[in-house]
């Protein structure tokens, strides 16, 4: 399958005390609209990190400037970077499609598309469709959304082609909403916290001396998880997410077993977060 490379979420970067968000939440949502906190025009500009204990060549530090690019009634679009790549994984995601903000709720379409690294299972891009990012009625812990899908496909390893089958979960929930949180050494009042996460298994039917075996090549975890904070009159003000994978020891056994080499890497992690430092709104 046709991958695209994209240097998608990433973290090992150690983050100090003042740093992390510190805040209290609210016994209750706000009693606004979802347009103070996702604002349809303007321009927001991010402090991106970029760091991998694993991969040093991922290590980077760069700035995204963010803007609307078109709107409609009922969506609009982001771009970044006079219409280039985002480098922060959260906005690479929002610009990739629209959003559609209703009274109380705002969901988007996009793509996320997997690095090389994932890409060598297997896995392309995948389209994001109706996924809800802020919902103000929601419960803290609530899912706002849910997609799960089995594909089956083929693992070329040494000139095999190994059946697998990938079973994926794309989700996002809210965690909380704080009165008043302090974020980048800002204090913010009205802020919504959420997640976005994409989690992964393979398994693969490999021959064995004659027979067929069923092996685990990545048991179920988080590949992608994201953590962002929207605030009232401002829009997004900080993301976290992490990139990460491991393959099974039970495939790296297997393969020992038949001589045969991985040819590519058995573990991946990287780091990636997006500070707000300027914004406009129009």
């Amino acid at each position: 399958m046709k991958s695209k490379t994209l240097f998608f979420f990433a973290f090992c970067i150690v983050l100090s005390c003042d740093n992390e968000p510190v805040g209290s939440s609210a016994d209750n949502n706000n009693s606004g609209n979802i347009d103070n906190f996702i604002p349809s025009s303007g321009y927001w500009i991010y402090n991106v990190s970029n760091n991998s204990e694993i991969d040093p060549e991922m290590n980077f530090t760069a700035t995204d400037s963010v803007y609307v690019y078109e709107e409609f009634d009922d969506y609009f679009s982001l771009s970044a970077n006079d219409d280039g790549l985002a480098n922060g994984s959260m906005n690479m995601i929002l610009t990739s499609g629209n959003l559609y903000n209703s009274t109380r709720k705002l969901t988007f379409d996009g793509i996320i598309s997997l690095p090389e690294n994932i890409a060598a299972l297997g896995l392309d891009d995948f389209t994001l469709n109706n996924v809800t990012l802020l919902d103000l009625d929601a419960e803290n812990g609530e899912v706002m959304f849910l997609q799960e899908e089995l594909i089956s496909n083929t693992l070329d390893i040494q000139e095999t082609e190994i059946p697998i089958d990938l079973n994926y979960e794309i989700k996002t929930s809210k965690i909380d909403f704080h009165n008043s949180i302090n974020i980048n050494g800002i204090e913010y009042l009205n802020v919504f916290e959420g997640k976005f996460t994409f989690s992964l298994s393979v398994t693969g039917t490999f021959p064995i001396f004659g027979f067929t075996q069923s092996i685990s090549i990545i048991e179920p975890q988080d590949i992608i998880f994201t953590t962002y904070y929207y605030a009232e009159s401002t829009g997004l003000v900080r993301a976290e997410s992490n990139q990460g994978f491991e393959l099974s020891s039970e495939l790296s056994t297997i393969l020992d077993l038949l001589g045969v080499p991985i040819g590519f890497p058995t573990s991946f992690g990287s780091e990636n977060i997006e500070q707000l430092i300027e914004f406009n709104l129009n």
